[in-house]
């Protein structure tokens, strides 16, 4: 059975009528020629010393600077990656060539390194010359076809993702590793489309080497000049060197094209996943040590308790993802106090290299494909051992990054929402093994999720607009919230207010415009409070209750909790809280309604403000 392929978004009518004049454009003079070429004296023109001198020179000349360009334009590409800003500019000057008039080319290069070129005082010191020479030709051809090299691998460079290569320096590799590893096998279709466009353009090279390197045969004579004066001479044997040239120049491109070609197209499949050998995993993986880490950015520092798990939570955009990257060493802008090798950094991007199986990509830490394979049967992932990353599943390839992270034994492990990609069950087994090994490293882990906080966490970090604005305990944050943020992963309502009197038998806090009573406390007239209670212990009333914690306000929202429930959310005192409700009563319930509501005093816990950034509001 053929599988599902994808329905290709058909352009306008129009689009297609230009794309085929575009195509006839290039096709037809190409036809023409190939009518006027007498071919049945080939033979003949090949059998003349002359046109070998020109092929053999033509050849040797282009595929020398292919190998220049290739050389000079990988690197070029590379370097122009790591300037930033910069980049644009240097790319200007990359692309001038192409747009240069090929004579002024040759101009340029015979002011530059001809007989009387500015370098020509230290050429002749080494009695080495460009101009009027084969080395001329090779220079004017590198000149003209480097653009080419570098367009196709800076393209491809840029399309590569940039997790891939953090990821691989995360976990411990060199830089020429991750050159040689990962950088260049990804952009190996790109190399190859740059060789065969800098050899067919060298081939084709005219106007700079006519310029520069003169038309001297068998020194300097290629087959574009020799099609040229041939062109005055002998119209039939121009005919024929340009359909000889022309057939090189197909071949070489068709040649660079089968990378691209050749190239596999996966597709996930399911497959069986095993049970997760803790105590192996737990061995192949423990660090020697567990160092203390501090951190200092923006003039605030945070002290991680070592050999335990610190959640860091907030809302989106609240700066977790910038911390963690500053820490790791992918941002700059922060002090810390342990070493950088220690750390490994495992974001909700695998970041695995695209031209390697799993196995492969573990052993790039590993340095033994051996322990490579025993990591993921000890996960549990033996069945992914051969399977290339292209053809993992989301969930799939983030347990192999977990794996590919493990192996490298960080002392320091950062993880940023590592099991958003991974199947409930899967993500349970990872959950009990970091539990197991929490004392085994210092553990940073990013979630949302109320089971990884609830489950793993020993302290926590809120943040908000790029501040740690709490830190301590997960059990003492969560039972008094320093955020509203943090009181919905705690499943509670939170306010906040000041003590408007304490007695012995209540605390009344007014939050705004409301006021909350709650049970006696140790509070004192004019604090700064926090008010939590949970959802379910809000109750609708009839709009003529009366009473203390009796209140009428207007709903904010109506959402769908399940098929059975919903939610309101409702303003108390300048803060939305919500409250859980039938479907048969939220289908009677709309947006802008007001609602009588009320909780019991009990219910109500009244703690001082934990000390927060100015610009907090939950």
């Amino acid at each position: 059975m053929t599988p599902p392929q994808p329905i290709r978004l058909q352009s306008p009518l129009v689009i297609g009528l230009i794309g085929l004049i575009a195509v006839v454009v290039i096709l037809v003079p190409v036809a023409s020629l190939g009518l006027r070429v007498p071919w049945d004296r080939i033979g003949e023109y090949l059998a003349k010393p002359e046109i070998w001198d020109m092929l053999k020179l033509s050849f040797t000349a282009a595929f020398q600077s292919m190998l220049l360009a290739m050389v000079l334009g990988t690197g070029l590409a590379l370097w122009v990656q790591q300037l930033g800003r910069g980049s644009g500019v240097i790319r200007l000057f990359i692309y001038l060539p192409l747009a240069m008039p090929p004579v002024v080319g040759g101009l340029a290069l015979t002011a530059a390194i001809g007989r009387r070129g500015y370098l020509s005082p230290l050429l002749d010191a080494i009695d080495f010359h460009f101009a009027f020479a084969f080395p001329g030709v090779i220079a004017a051809q590198c000149f003209v076809a480097l653009p080419f090299v570098v367009v196709a691998v800076d393209s491809a460079l840029r399309q590569l993702d940039q997790e891939i290569l953090a990821s691989a320096a995360s976990i411990g590799l060199s830089r020429w590793e991750v050159l040689r590893k990962i950088t260049i096998p990804s952009i190996a279709p790109a190399l190859a489309t740059g060789a065969g466009l800098a050899f067919a353009r060298s081939l084709g090279e005219f106007g700079t080497t006519l310029t520069f390197a003169g038309s001297q045969p068998g020194v300097t004579r290629t087959m574009p000049l020799g099609i040229y004066l041939e062109r005055e001479v002998d119209t039939d044997g121009a005919y024929v060197l340009s359909a000889i040239l022309i057939a090189m120049a197909i071949v070489c491109l068709a040649l660079a094209g089968l990378p691209s070609l050749l190239q596999r197209s996966y597709q996930a499949q399911a497959r069986e996943l095993h049970s997760m050998d803790y105590e192996k995993l737990r061995a192949l993986t423990a660090p020697d040590n567990a160092p203390a880490l501090s951190v200092t950015a923006d003039g605030e520092t945070t002290e991680f308790t070592p050999r335990a798990i610190t959640t860091i939570v907030g809302s989106n955009g609240s700066g977790k993802t910038t911390l963690m990257s500053r820490i790791a060493g992918r941002l700059t802008g922060a002090e810390i106090s342990a070493n950088q090798d220690d750390i490994v950094l495992l974001t909700q991007r695998p970041g695995l290299p695209p031209q390697a199986t799993a196995n492969q990509a573990i052993a790039m830490v590993t340095r033994d494909k051996q322990r490579a394979t025993q990591l993921l049967e000890a996960a549990g992932l033996r069945e992914l051992n051969d399977v290339p990353v292209p053809a993992l599943s989301g969930g799939q390839a983030a347990q192999v990054a977990f794996v590919r992270a493990l192996a490298a034994r960080p002392a320091i492990l950062i993880l940023d929402e590592p099991l958003a990609a991974i199947d409930v069950e899967s993500a349970s087994k990872w959950r009990r093994f970091l539990r197991a090994t929490r004392r085994d490293r210092t553990t940073l882990l990013v979630t949302h999720n109320a089971l990884d906080i609830a489950g793993l966490a020993d302290d926590m970090v809120v943040m908000n607009s790029g501040n740690v604005i709490a830190h301590g305990s997960a059990a003492d944050l969560l039972d008094v919230p320093p955020t509203g943020f943090v009181a919905s992963i705690a499943g509670l309502n939170r306010v906040e207010g000041t003590v408007k009197a304490a007695t012995a038998t209540e605390t009344i806090v007014s939050c705004g415009s409301t006021t909350i009573t709650g049970d006696a406390s140790d509070l004192r007239a004019g604090d700064k409070v926090v008010v939590t209670f949970k959802p379910s212990d809000v109750h609708l009333t009839s709009e003529a209750s009366t009473g203390v914690n009796h209140w009428s306000t207007k709903v904010i929202a109506v959402e769908a909790a399940s098929m059975a429930g919903a939610r309101l959310s409702l303003d108390m005192g300048g803060h939305t809280i919500t409250v859980p409700v039938s479907r048969q009563t939220a289908l009677g319930i709309d947006t802008g309604n007001t609602v009588s509501y009320s909780v019991a005093k009990d219910k109500i816990s009244v703690n001082q403000a934990p000390h927060q950034h100015p610009e907090i509001r939950s």
